[in-house]
């Protein structure tokens, strides 16, 4: 099994290459990024746009851009909190929240409506090996999962949240305007709950875990109910045929990776790869694997050369680290 992931996003080239100032290295590995495909040139276009908002002029109440440009190669595995304000305000800081983003490796994009003249839609991107925590013009609170994407926007009476990926979610309760998480074909309803929704594109099941409060889970295509949760439940829809099972679940164990830590429980070997290539960042290339063995552990602060150290003593292998490329062959 070979599993294939795009270049990680080279943010401190590019910063460099946005500034005037990047060597011919730097040029060159943003250049072999940019030709890998589409999507990496949109988002260099992306933020070229957000580049341009550090050089206009900005209140003098906001730090020194050059200053906090100059530190982007000095962040490692920080947390992030990306704030984002109504139009008014936004317009005023998006600059330093565009630097903010960039310097702790989430991308966020703005885009503004024009119903009532105020509102807000942004997009914001955790790449893998990142994590980010975001804080939605409601006090909702969201955590993001690394290789995921979230899209916010409201409209009528309505909070919109359409995810890609995984994340956990503390929402601010408005009667006013319901709170939705739209991931696949499934819409989770809320009211002010915590819970943690794991929705990516590569995994079967679209996973929703209930911390606290009551989420309804919803058939997108045609509103039907599918189950509504209660606290220490989880809600798995099939993707194939929107099929709904509820196991008992220990949300506070289930959001771990919020606190930095990776549970295993359970899993097979292609499905432990899937979580390492998204926790670390990396690309694993995977030999002589037995789809029957099952694996339950607990990352904390292993780095991946400790942790298939670990491994190897459940499951004999041999591996190869060469950059962001592993290769893993069970003996």
């Amino acid at each position: 099994m070979i599993i294939k992931k795009q270049m990680k996003v080279p943010y401190e080239q590019i910063a460099a290459y946005l500034r005037g100032k990047a060597s011919l290295w730097e040029k060159k590995e943003v250049d072999e990024w940019l030709e890998e495909n589409v999507e990496h040139r949109s988002l260099f276009r992306s933020l070229g746009k957000e580049w341009k908002f550090l050089k206009e002029e900005v209140p003098v109440s906001l730090p020194d851009k050059e200053q906090i440009w100059t530190k982007i190669g000095k962040i490692i595995d920080l947390p992030v909190t990306a704030v984002v304000y109504s139009k008014q305000a936004l317009i005023k800081y998006v600059s330093l929240t565009a630097c903010i983003a960039l310097l702790f490796g989430v991308i966020l994009s703005f885009l503004f409506n024009s119903e009532k003249g105020n509102s807000l839609q942004f997009t914001a991107y955790a790449p893998l090996g990142e994590k980010a925590l975001l804080t939605l013009p409601d006090s909702s609170r969201v955590w993001l999962n690394s290789g995921s994407t979230l899209t916010y926007f409201t409209k009528s009476r309505q909070r919109i949240a359409h995810l890609e990926g995984e994340a956990f979610f503390e929402v601010t309760k408005d009667l006013r305007k319901i709170f939705i998480v739209q991931s696949g074909d499934v819409n989770v309803q809320v009211h002010g709950t915590s819970f943690n929704v794991s929705a990516y594109d590569t995994d079967p099941d679209i996973a929703v875990s209930l911390e606290s409060g009551s989420v309804s889970l919803l058939n997108a295509k045609n509103g039907e109910m599918l189950v509504q949760l209660r606290p220490n439940q989880m809600g798995r829809i099939s993707r194939s045929d929107m099929r709904c099972s509820v196991i008992a679940d220990d949300a506070e164990i289930t959001k771990l990776w919020t606190n930095n830590i990776l549970k295993i429980y359970d899993n097979n070997i292609y499905e432990v790869v899937k979580k390492l290539e998204r926790w670390y960042g990396v690309d694993i290339t995977l030999e002589n694997a037995n789809p029957d063995s099952r694996y339950t552990f607990v990352i904390k602060t292993e780095s991946m050369k400790e942790l298939l150290g670990l491994l190897n003593k459940m499951t004999p292998i041999t591996y190869k680290i060469d950059g962001k490329e592993v290769n893993i062959r069970l003996k």
